[in-house]
């Protein structure tokens, strides 16, 4: 475990914005439509991620004393929580891009998690010698993430509730912890001149409780964080779509972000149904009822405002209610011709 001075905090600092910056320049490489390109970038992200993972284990290590190399200094980073968190921000961006691209983007993208070794091949090569395990642990470390891609790619086109995303989650980290387990074997062996030979194997029947204890810390927080920050990355994704005015569309197979229309825009409210004879129906209504008690001259001025109405509104508006009004019309010219 590094010394947590200035210069150690600052370059924690350091890692943690960059990996976190990768995680929001994935938003924007999906805009890309260029095949090629995408598939350029997201690589060279997924190196700088997993290459980020190796650096922080690498820091977490402690140093050997008087030359002789302890398995525990060795394994020390998988205990630890920094190293864990940003193993699971790599993993939380595999899962992004998966849950965004649904493509063989994210197999790009988690296939660079072998580059967690890379700051320790030279180490394992040209010092140890170990270049079949230098091989082994890169394929061990690419197959972390790639676990995770693979259950979650058919899910990416699934709509699934908060507790479906953390099964999914869960899945995805009993199946890959053993993955991750096994490249502490690979560090133990790799990064010293230990063999498999019967004082090794003696070494660890001695040591059985702190293998269990070993096995259950990386258990605590391998599942604890992954699934944690695999939480968070959704609920994140999913503020930042609904305040954008975006809205994530599964459709033929793919995903796809479109802008969120307003109800009002969708369905459109019906204008409210007016009608233009009510007024003329009504007053002539009225008129019928009292017609006995007006004078001639009166009454017959009258019912000649009520047809030039009607003709004015006929022209114009062709309404279910212009029958009732033609109707009503000819009903007062009767009752006119019978009372005078």
């Amino acid at each position: 475990m590094p010394v947590l001075d200035l210069m150690n905090i600052l370059l924690m600092a350091i890692i943690f914005i960059i990996s976190l910056a990768v995680i929001l320049a994935i938003t924007r490489v999906r805009a890309l439509e260029n095949s090629t390109v995408k598939t350029i970038v997201y690589i060279g992200l997924g190196l700088i991620m997993f290459t980020l993972v190796g650096f922080t284990f690498n820091m977490w290590e402690n140093p050997p004393s008087d030359g002789l190399i302890i398995a525990k200094d060795i394994v020390m980073p998988y205990t630890q929580f920094y190293p864990n968190l940003i193993l699971a921000m790599a993993i939380a961006a595999t899962v992004l891009i998966t849950y965004m691209e649904r493509d063989n983007y994210a197999y790009f993208f988690a296939g660079m998690g072998f580059a967690v070794l890379v700051p320790d091949l030279y180490k394992y090569i040209f010092i140890n010698g170990r270049s079949d395990l230098a091989l082994l642990g890169c394929a061990l470390w690419a197959v972390v993430p790639m676990i995770w891609a693979f259950i979650w790619r058919e899910s990416a086109l699934i709509e699934m509730k908060a507790w479906e995303k953390f099964m999914r989650s869960l899945k995805a980290t009993l199946i890959s912890y053993p993955v991750y387990l096994f490249t502490a074997i690979i560090a133990i062996f790799g990064e010293s001149n230990r063999g498999i030979s019967l004082d090794a194997l003696q070494g660890v029947a001695s040591s059985v409780p702190e293998i269990i204890m070993f096995i259950l810390v990386t258990i605590w927080l391998f599942y604890l964080l992954n699934i944690i920050i695999a939480s968070v990355m959704f609920a994140v994704h999913d503020l930042f779509v609904h305040l954008l005015g975006y809205r994530r569309v599964v459709r033929a197979g793919s995903v796809r972000y479109e802008r969120a229309m307003q109800a009002s825009a969708k369905t459109p409210q019906p204008k409210p149904k007016v009608n233009h004879y009510a007024g003329l129906i009504e007053e002539m209504q009225v008129f019928s009822k009292y017609m006995g008690q007006i004078d001639r001259i009166r009454a017959a001025s009258t019912i000649g405002r009520f047809k030039s109405e009607y003709q004015t509104l006929a022209a114009k508006y062709n309404e279910d209610s212009k029958a009732d009004a033609e109707k009503m019309i000819r009903m007062i010219e009767q009752e006119f011709m019978k009372k005078y």
